[in-house]
């Protein structure tokens, strides 16, 4: 008996040894790109944008456009930085699907794919070569939903810091190292504006004493300062409002802060040098045909201004001193910060036909 439990665990040490080894030296599955998708990433483009699977790069001066990937699986998010293009994919319809990202370093030919088994990327934000990734899923911890969350190393491609937020992770964005994400309620705990730095890894709600209001998207403006969103897919008596966070304010109210209402339609919003531009979105899919489904709001002023658009906008990214915006059919509308009745101009993707993500290079 002695002999044969030896054998046995032998056999396992040596299993998870050659498992070990395995995983460690595991190659990344490559994707080739041509010479001219090369130049167009890194010398030629300032925008990337997506449908489902594809992704183009852009020129948003003289409206070329180049194919630079199609996925494997559907994609959740797109980074677009000096350094790397890094976009990442699961499919919330199969689970045993491929779940991970694809990244290019500048000057390279290829798109390394790398697996995340541990969780579905659903949001993403890059800083130099670190990447925090938030999941789709939820993750019951007694009774309670948490989502995973964590900080990724692109260069050495492993995993730095990975930890459980309350909630689910309803919206990112980053400003330098640090990353504002928003959590929705729970059963304990009430839906935050969280912020995270990406080189110490310390972490940490803004709201201290936060009511269960269902915050669902933040923006940070070009001075710093944080903007919160209850758009119209939370269907409570605070949808389609915006407020302002105040740090110097404890405990901080979300009511004596509010900056605009943006009824009947909200979807997402981006803030830039004092101007934010809200996508005006119905969810319902009732009103199709919004005929001024953007809405450009002075931040100080809080006066706020509706532009036409014969497009349905999906998402929106600042580039440079000025809004760049996607539809559902492929166009890509440029909003200057002063804008009065209608974006400055715009050009279509036609290989689009189901806009899905947009993002200006940084």
């Amino acid at each position: 008996m002695k002999v044969w439990l030896t054998a046995l665990v032998a056999l396992i040490l040596m299993s998870l040894g050659i498992f070990h080894y395995v995983s460690k030296d595991a190659k990344p599955k490559l994707t080739a790109i041509d010479a001219e998708a090369t130049l167009a990433i890194d010398e030629l483009g300032d925008l990337l944008v997506t449908d489902d699977t594809q992704v183009f790069t852009v020129n948003s001066k003289t409206q070329h456009s180049k194919l630079i990937l199609q996925t494997s699986q559907p994609i959740s998010s797109v980074n677009y930085t000096s350094e790397h293009t890094v976009v990442t994919v699961y499919n919330p319809e199969d689970t045993k699907a491929f779940k991970g990202f694809y990244i290019r370093d500048k000057q390279s030919d290829k798109f390394a794919q790398y697996a995340t088994p541990q969780l579905s990327p659903k949001f993403s934000y890059v800083y130099g070569d670190l990447m925090f990734v938030s999941s789709a899923e939820k993750t019951a911890q007694k009774g309670v939903d948490m989502t995973k969350v964590g900080i990724y190393q692109l260069k050495d491609h492993k995993w730095v810091k990975e930890w459980l937020v309350p909630g689910g992770v309803e919206d990112v964005k980053g400003v330098g190292k640090d990353v504002f994400f928003v959590t929705s309620n729970n059963a304990e705990t009430s839906s935050n504006v969280y912020k995270a730095d990406l080189q110490s890894g310390d972490w940490g709600k803004l709201i201290q004493e936060a009511r269960r209001y269902p915050l669902d998207q933040v923006s940070i403006d070009s001075n710093g300062d944080v903007y919160m969103m209850i758009s119209q897919r939370n269907k409570t008596e605070w949808s389609n409002k915006i407020f302002k966070f105040d740090p110097q304010q404890v405990p901080y109210e979300l009511t004596s802060n509010f900056v605009s209402n943006t009824r009947p339609y909200s979807y997402t919003m981006s803030a830039l040098q004092g101007k934010m531009l809200i996508d005006r979105y119905d969810v319902t899919n009732n009103a199709l045909d919004i005929e001024k489904p953007l809405a450009l709001l002075d931040l100080k002023s809080h006066k706020q201004m509706q532009l036409a658009w014969d497009h349905r906008p999906v998402d929106i990214t600042p580039l440079g001193d000025q809004f760049a915006v996607l539809s559902e059919d492929g166009t890509i509308a440029l909003v200057g910060i002063d804008a009065s009745d209608k974006p400055l101009r715009e050009f279509k993707i036609e290989e689009i036909t189901a806009g899905k993500e947009i993002c200006g290079k940084r």
